[in-house]
């Protein structure tokens, strides 16, 4: 992995909602620690989850007599102050020409490094000079709040000119430039929660970055970005049960109960939306409401309360409770058991009717499960684990991907036309229908095609003759039509370094496998930021030809014909079965 992935991965996956201790120090700012509590100041909030504290950024004016350097200093500084959103402090650093002149809103980045001047340079009989930040990019945060890695290094220049005694920036790029310590301090990472636009049960994960404004707090903070809606990455997937126009009047604690006072527009929200409206609250304010009671209410008239735990079904990783897992051995799918070897599932995939091979699971909580696999090299079959069940082909093609389940029960697979070309295929009870897809999934060779287990995006590994990448989709779904949109590169081709299998880990994270010269990888990538976490790859110790992933745990099949297991918590590699088991299989991902 290149350092620069790297780099990225371990600023930006650190925890940014942990309190930091600081001292005041440099022209703009001063640093105060406070609290998001919805409560009173005075109060003992103990191990209150209300309140978790951050860094209150406080913005303040040039100093007069400011040499060039403290002045780009005081400015950046007064960028990160979320005391002064409308950044009237950090306009005062600049000329009148370059207030008018500078859109702070375009985009963030993100940078480590330092400032340089002229230090040849008299400042006392200069009217004009040159102050450059050189350092490291580390990422760019949209208007939205999505936050893209970058590379590389900068070199961005501050021009200031000397008026009135004063020296003050005059020509500047626009959007804002924040050091990491600055991120850190004002923003939090945070994932918000939408319904599938298909209506069923179910959220989807949106992850952005926020800037946590002092006079609001976090959890204020969370829900009025929630009301404000998805990223457009994701918009045309998903829907949201607030309607529009609702806003969060306040947030209050009254004894072990949250409420939420929202505007008079919920009032319109059918009976029928009201669990999710519900869900998309629990789920994005998190551990911030665990264990506590929610009441929502509009316009302070008393309302509904209700549990977080109520909505663990809404989980976007669907697959709740004990976990089963599958692998093949002797050409059948096999169970596993906690202890001594798996017992064969019902049906046909359990016996040896036929040559099959890559299966898949459908969702566990339909009953009863099915098997997809390739058989008999002309497409995809489908048998369910009943007894006396029979493989039941749903997607003709001489060469398709290994298959994969969404969660609404429809089976995913692409055929490669040519090593040009490849088409995406969906099929649902045997009817199958070709998905419209963006031109950059479709050039080149689909060798894998994952749906994650939200059901929003897919991940496809691609030969474009250039070496393989890792693309990730959209999924939009539209009465009987589905398509794939703004399709875009998780992991670039690399020069000897090949991309052998992907697992969906949990809605947001892609497990990748790798080989390269220097041996295999096995990484995990946050998809909606493009990076490793901070925790880096997972040691391999066996050659593995497969992977099959879920939070906190990985199956993978070495070619010892053993499958093996890995604990996310204990780091380690434990055999789980062997003579000749290969493919395993969690539901769905």
């Amino acid at each position: 992995m290149r350092r620069t992935e790297r780099l990225a991965a371990r600023r930006l996956s650190a925890a940014v909602g942990t309190a930091l201790v600081l001292v005041s120090g440099g022209a703009g700012c001063a640093t105060v620690p406070t609290s998001g509590s919805p409560r009173v100041a005075q109060e003992d909030h103990g191990k209150d989850t209300l309140s978790q504290p951050y860094v209150r950024l406080i913005a303040t004016p040039p100093k007069k007599g400011a040499p060039p350097e403290d002045i780009v200093r005081g400015f950046q500084a007064a960028m990160a102050a979320f005391d002064d959103p409308g950044l009237t402090i950090a306009r005062e650093y600049l000329t009148p020409g370059a207030v008018k002149r500078w859109n702070p809103w375009r985009q963030t980045r993100i940078y480590e490094g330092k400032i340089e001047s002229d230090h040849t340079l008299d400042l006392q009989k200069a009217m004009r000079t040159t102050v450059t930040l050189k350092g490291t990019a580390v990422a760019t945060i949209d208007p939205e709040g999505r936050s893209t890695p970058a590379a590389g290094t900068i070199g961005e220049p501050f021009t200031l000119v000397k008026q009135n005694g004063e020296w003050r920036i005059d020509v500047l790029s626009d959007g804002r430039l924040l050091s990491y310590d600055d991120l850190q301090r004002a923003y939090r990472r945070v994932d918000l929660y939408y319904p599938p636009a298909t209506g069923e049960v179910g959220l989807v994960a949106d992850r952005v970055w926020v800037p946590i404004e002092p006079g609001r707090g976090v959890p204020e903070t969370l829900v009025r970005r929630l009301l404000a809606g998805p990223t457009s990455s994701i918009r045309n997937a998903v829907s949201s049960a607030f309607p529009p126009g609702t806003e969060l009047n306040r947030i209050t604690v009254e004894g072990d109960t949250v409420v939420l006072d929202f505007s008079s527009e919920l009032e319109s929200v059918p009976a029928d939306r009201l669990d999710a409206l519900k869900a998309q609250l629990v789920w994005t304010l998190g551990e911030l409401v665990t264990g506590r009671t929610v009441e929502i209410r509009v316009n302070g008239e008393s309302g509904r309360r209700f549990r977080p735990a109520d909505y663990a079904r809404y989980d976007p990783n669907v697959l709740t409770g004990s976990l089963q897992a599958y692998y093949m051995q002797g050409g059948r799918l096999l169970q596993f058991k906690e202890k001594g070897d798996g017992t064969p599932v019902p049906g046909a995939a359990g016996e040896q009717t036929g040559k099959f091979s890559q299966p898949a699971v459908s969702n566990p909580n339909e009953f009863p499960p099915h098997v997809a696999a390739l058989l008999n090299g002309d497409g995809v079959y489908v048998a369910p684990m009943t007894p006396s069940s029979q493989w039941q082909r749903w997607i003709a093609g001489a060469d398709m991907s290994p298959p994969s389940w969404d969660r609404y029960g429809a089976v995913w697979s692409a055929e490669r036309v040519n090593p040009h070309e490849s088409r995406v295929w969906t099929a649902e009870n045997g009817r199958a229908r070709r998905v419209d897809v963006d031109d950059e999934l479709s050039y080149g060779r689909i060798l894998e095609l994952r749906v994650s287990r939200d059901g929003a995006r897919i991940a496809a590994i691609v030969d474009d003759g250039l070496g393989t990448s890792v693309k990730i989709g959209t999924i939009v779904r539209n009465g009987q039509q589905t398509r794939i949109e703004s399709v875009r590169t998780l992991i670039e081709p690399r020069d000897a370094r090949k991309i052998k299998d992907i697992a969906w880990q949990d809605a947001a994270d892609l497990l990748v496998l790798s080989e390269g010269s220097s041996g295999q990888e096995l990484a995990t990538w946050s998809v909606m930021e493009g990076v490793v976490p901070n925790d880096g790859p997972i040691k391999l110790d066996s050659k593995i030809k497969s992977i099959a992933a879920v939070p906190d745990h990985v199956l993978a099949a070495a070619d010892e014909g053993q499958v093996l297991t890995y604990s996310v918590d204990k780091r380690a590699w434990t055999p789980r079965a062997d003579k000749g088991s290969t493919d395993p299989v969690y539901p769905l991902g």
